[in-house]
């Protein structure tokens, strides 16, 4: 079966298919992503992962046609910024 994965960096998005057995899991497909040169400077390890935007466990079955998101972790929580974005409009008003 064939599914799609997407994965962003801030400068570069990647779109890889790939060719996995039917009843693949997303644990497997990460393996898969592992071994392949276009994919080794990846961050994976520990990033959030869904399926066509809704959040999944590595457990999870993948169908044909799925598309796999790998999710970077944030660099600063949104709560966080937007405080800071707040403040910083305060101070300047």
């Amino acid at each position: 079966m064939k599914i799609e994965v997407l994965y962003a960096l801030t400068a570069k998005q990647y779109q890889v298919v790939l060719e996995l057995p039917k009843g693949a899991t997303i644990a497997q497909a990460i393996e898969h992503l592992a071994q392949m040169p276009e994919c080794s400077d990846w961050e994976i390890n520990g990033s959030a992962v869904g399926v066509f935007g809704q959040a999944r466990s590595l457990e999870t079955s993948l169908v044909a046609g799925d598309r796999l998101e790998i999710y970077r972790s944030l660099l600063i929580d949104p709560k966080t910024a937007r405080r800071r974005r707040a403040e910083s409009q305060r101070a300047g008003t």
